[in-house]
């Protein structure tokens, strides 16, 4: 068996509820640069078709259900799955409020299970994986999003830069805050819990023709990040110097550009 070594800082779970996921309107701020995503990725429409032919009318465990916009697809889509909302923040409001690695359902009593990009905030992935497979009936489907290591550098870029600009000589690195589940693990560790994985790979630009919506999303990462400031510099330094670059950037090319990289990982159980 492949022994998986844990990467990037832990998750801090009075953050993720009480701050990141307190309510969806920071995740919503995300979700909404998605609207310049090219080519698009409609992630409804990938977790129906991987669900089409699933064995059994259900349950489905919709775990880390977010803003509930799937939840809401599927059953639109899907009248005869039976979906069960989950989440860790309260919140959020799912239907039941539990972490991806302790389930509250019987062994085998589920026919799918999705993860879509909240994987990298399990205490231990490679633990949450095995709970995901624990729950599925033989034949169940795990869905599983989560970002390539090589996705969205410019945040990154943006920080180390900013930071610099602040006068910063050695800026901390970015915590990109899904290296500890991203599609190459994630693929591993799936593939060790599963037997096999399909992946599927998506490389897309956003390119956002105006500062405001660049600025919404880095400001509902300021959970993370605001952390990770050097000592004497504020978020509100470093939004403010952050945002005199973006602005820049739309100004000089029309458009601040992000190169995206996700993928969905696929496995029966």
């Amino acid at each position: 068996m492949t022994h998986h070594t844990t990467v990037g800082p832990a998750v801090d779970r009075g953050v993720l509820t009480g701050e990141e996921y307190a309510d969806a309107s920071r995740l919503s701020d995300r979700i909404s640069l998605y609207a310049w995503q090219r080519p698009r990725l409609d992630i409804g429409r990938a977790v129906l078709v991987r669900l089409r032919d699933l064995p059994g009318p259900g349950p489905v465990l919709d775990v880390g259900w977010g803003t509930g916009a799937l939840t809401r697809r599927l059953r639109a889509d899907r009248p005869d799955l039976r979906v069960i909302p989950v989440d860790l923040s309260a919140g959020l409001r799912p239907e039941v409020v539990a972490e991806v690695d302790r389930l509250p359902f019987a062994d085998g009593s589920v026919g799918a299970v999705l993860a879509m990009y909240m994987l990298y905030y399990a205490a231990d992935p490679a633990n949450a994986v095995r709970e995901l497979r624990r729950v599925l009936r033989p034949g169940g489907r795990l869905v599983a999003g989560t970002n390539a290591a090589d996705d969205k550098p410019q945040w990154a870029r943006l920080w180390t830069d900013t930071l610099r600009d602040l006068g910063v000589r050695e800026p901390p690195p970015y915590d990109r805050g899904d290296a500890r589940f991203d599609l190459e693990r994630g693929a591993e560790l799936v593939r060790e819990v599963f037997g096999a994985v399909e992946v599927y790979d998506h490389r897309h630009e956003i390119a956002v023709p105006e500062a405001g919506p660049v600025l919404a999303y880095l400001h509902s990462t300021r959970g993370r990040q605001a952390r990770a400031l050097p000592n004497g510099l504020t978020w509100a330094d470093f939004r403010s110097a952050a945002s005199g670059r973006i602005q820049a950037e739309v100004e000089r090319s029309g458009a601040f550009v992000i190169t995206g990289h996700t993928g969905i990982l696929t496995a029966a159980a």
